[in-house]
């Protein structure tokens, strides 16, 4: 890597650390510039006459928020809150209310430009860096990104981008270094966790300082290298067995059996960096590590030495970031293209969690890496893989040592965090209410689920959003058919098996202990039959939305979340933009175990929460036809003091009956649930409209243009790690394009993506 490129990332990193510590404060009274006062008079003033003023006037004021008597001065002060408000409600397009008279776009825009401006000569307005943050995509508008209005040209920024946590995992894993503290963790909250805008801090520094002393650790206790490998003696490290490199130069610097010359440490310093960095350093930079190396080992002796060096080759930018900068070609619009080097590391990166493969590095080595043609093949080269390589993998807590196996696995987690059904493992269930849920079998499910709907690669996301054809996956499926067949061909012999299979006890099946958790699904363990032919229909199941992975996912600890639900549809699949939670406002519901969740949203009926509720509540509401742990359901019962509870009776019939040792009277009524709702924002008279149900719902929005263009939407910023701009309107049409056109091929989609300007070229932002 030049110095060119080093004198880049560090001038990158100091603007960020500069931007850190500077922070949005005011600006300087004498540089306050006064209110442009006739673009209010002429503008602003007629428009809160026209939309606002009717319901925002006096006392009566709705939400208590007036607007008659506020003052057109920002610059003063006096008003700025009230304008911060004013300016969000009209950026996101949620006043005037939908039943209103709407403004034109364009005014629209207008007025929320002015009253930007005039926030931002105090120091105040929308925080940037904040809606760069992915829950805050949705805030372009969607129908201006797919117009056809803005030809670009399309350009991501030069940038560093912080590792990830799974791109270290990958490289521990690689190195044998074991698992130490996680110095790249997301960003937290919801929406993508990989994204361009993070930064290293204080914590990520520590975390690697730690990390790095561990694998000194792992390096001396035999892990990687063996002291037997000094005397001429075979080394029969797991390191060598493997076919790695023994690394021997640590153990002979660390045990010191060996003289510390020059040569032996530059040889530590050299192996250091191609462990850490998997590059060559160059000849001044081997110099000055060698120095260090000694200076460090003389103060604190040989293995605080070493730790020394490897701590300070872990926070170099290069092992810190991936760089885009774009040093390929310059276009004659200013734009530059990544280098080929840059491209295989981008195009690595972006599906996979490790460097760049063989065939990458070929490809760079053979000037065959400078086109979107050559990106193009290699792209398609990358994705020519056998989805079926995922399927085996065995049931544990967190399915990491297969998922990093796998090829790709940015795919996958693509849409487990669109979906967010990983959440499944933060949302407590208590036990005693339902024996058979278990958390890491259904999240298992419904990665499955996706890897067949990509298998088939056809109409990818209208089959996600309605597919009934679910894997309902066990360990060791083939030894579950060897010993199925023999319970057929000998059933007395095999009786007893029957009779455990039949319960779920499980020995049969090879080590799988995971109860009745099939129940979930609606199957009943006397008429389970573990199919061996996987997906299979599964009744009353349409799509992930009805996956119980989803469902818990999106639910509370003790109830449904229709809230949480139709908020998920609203931002994710309608592009819509969901205003916070106002400060001081109770949103909790009230606990009252006679009342349904439908009776208990009524609170959020009233003049001042329908406003935002009226968008989430209708679309959460249908998938009340599943309870809290994502069992079909059409009644809800009560018992003799009419006590809802979302459990079928049989099971609270023995509960009672096991700790009262008697069987108890306790009679049931039922009650039907209620699955109906209303669907609006499509723009289209078809579909938007009363609901019946979920699977009218999801009927629905697998059929509209604008979730596809919304999943297009959000495919784009999980790969680019930034949110959406209209210069990258151009990009956006095409991935549409590209994926209508292959009758909704997911692959195509990431061909076109990744084989974009927004992909391969940078500009600086003016």
């Amino acid at each position: 890597m030049s110095r060119h490129v080093f004198r880049m990332i560090a001038l990158l990193l100091s603007a960020t650390a500069l931007a850190s510590s500077t922070g949005r404060s005011a600006l300087a009274e004498s540089d306050v510039v006064p209110t442009d006062a006739k673009q209010y008079r002429e503008h602003v003033a007629p428009f809160l006459s026209a939309f606002c003023l009717d319901c925002h006037t006096g006392e009566e004021a709705e939400a208590e928020f007036r607007l008659d008597d506020i003052d057109p001065v920002i610059t003063m002060g006096q008003d700025i809150e009230r304008w911060e408000k004013v300016l969000e409600m009209i950026s996101i397009a949620d006043m005037p209310p939908e039943e209103a008279d709407q403004p034109a776009k364009v005014v629209r825009k207008q007025i929320s430009g002015w009253v930007k401006a005039e926030l931002q000569k105090i120091g105040r307005g929308p925080d940037d860096e904040r809606l760069n943050q992915p829950e805050f995509g949705n805030r372009v508008d969607h129908d201006e990104l797919f117009s056809g209005e803005h030809k670009g040209p399309a350009y991501s920024p030069p940038r560093i981008w912080r590792k990830s946590s799974q791109i270290y995992r990958q490289f521990e894993n690689v190195h044998r270094l074991g698992q130490g503290s996680d110095p790249f963790p997301g960003n937290g909250g919801h929406g993508f966790q990989d994204y361009a805008l993070l930064k290293a801090n204080t914590g990520t520094i520590t975390s690697l300082q730690i990390n790095a002393a561990n694998y000194v650790a792992e390096i001396i206790d035999g892990r990687m290298t063996h002291p037997k490998a000094l005397d001429g003696k075979p080394d029969k490290s797991r390191m060598v067995r493997e076919g790695k490199s023994s690394y021997g130069e640590f153990n002979a610097l660390v045990h010191e059996e060996a003289e510390m010359t020059d040569e032996l440490l530059t040889e530590v310093v050299k192996r250091s960096a191609e462990l850490m960095l998997d590059q060559e350093l160059l000849r001044d930079e081997v110099d000055r590590y060698r120095n260090f190396l000694r200076e460090a080992i003389e103060v604190g002796g040989r293995k605080r030495g070493l730790e020394s060096l490897l701590t300070a080759i872990i926070l170099k930018p290069e092992f810190l970031y991936r760089q885009e900068l774009g040093l390929g070609r310059e276009l004659p619009d200013g734009r530059r293209m990544l280098s080929p080097e840059e491209i295989a590391f981008a195009l690595a990166y972006a599906l996979t969690d490790s460097p760049p493969d063989d065939e990458l590095r070929k490809a760079v080595e053979a000037g065959k890496l400078s086109t979107k043609e050559d990106v193009e093949r290699e792209v398609r080269r990358m994705l020519e893989i056998d989805l079926r390589e995922y399927w085996p993998y065995e049931i544990n807590h967190t399915f990491q040592s297969h998922y990093d196996q796998c090829p790709n696995p940015r795919i996958l987690r693509f849409f487990r965090e669109f979906f967010g059904y990983e959440k499944v493992f933060d949302v407590f269930k208590d036990e005693e209410r339902n024996r058979d849920h278990k958390p890491q079998f259904i999240f298992k499910d419904a990665d499955l689920f996706v890897l067949s709907v990509l298998e088939r690669d056809h109409q990818v996301l209208a089959e996600l959003l309605t597919s009934n054809q679910y894997v309902v996956h066990y360990a060791n499926p083939q030894n579950a058919k060897r010993r199925l067949e023999d319970i057929e061909n000998n059933p007395d012999k095999n009786n007893a098996d029957v009779v455990k299979l039949a319960k779920g006890l499980t020995p049969v099946l090879g080590g799988y202990r995971g109860g009745n958790y099939f129940r979930v699904y609606g199957f009943e363990r006397e008429t389970w039959d573990y199919p061996i032919e996987q997906p299979f229909e599964v009744e009353h199941r349409a799509g992930m939305l009805t996956h119980p992975a989803w469902l818990v996912a999106h639910s509370g600890n003790f109830d449904t979340d229709p809230i949480r639900r139709g908020k998920w549809i609203r931002e994710r699949l309608l592009a819509d933009v969901i205003p916070e939670i106002p400060i001081g406002v109770d949103a909790s519901l009230e606990v009252d175990s006679h009342k349904t969740m439908r009776e208990k949203l009524a609170k959020t009926e009233t003049a001042e929460c329908w406003r935002c509720h009226k968008k989430m509540n209708p679309l959460g509401l249908p998938f009340e036809q599943f309870d809290d742990f994502g069992r079909y359901r059409e009644h809800v019962y009560a018992d003799q003091n009419g006590e809802l509870t979302g459990t079928e009776p049989e099971y609270l019939q023995k509960l009672h009956a096991s700790k009262q040792r008697k069987q108890p009277d306790l009679n049931f009524t039922t009650r039907r649930v209620d699955t109906s709702g209303y669907l609006s924002g499509l723009d289209d008279p078809r579909l938007d409209g009363e609901i019946a149900d979920a699977f009218d719902l999801v009927e629905r929005l697998a059929k509209s243009e604008r979730v596809r263009q919304s999943f297009v939407r959000h495919a784009f910023r999980y790969w680019m790690g930034r949110n959406e701009t209209l210069n990258d309107s151009p990009t956006l049409m095409a991935v549409d394009r590209a994926y209508v056109e292959s009758d909704g091929s997911f692959k195509e989609l990431l061909v076109s993506l990744l084989t974009s300007d927004s992909f391969l070229m940078r500009k600086a932002s003016e």
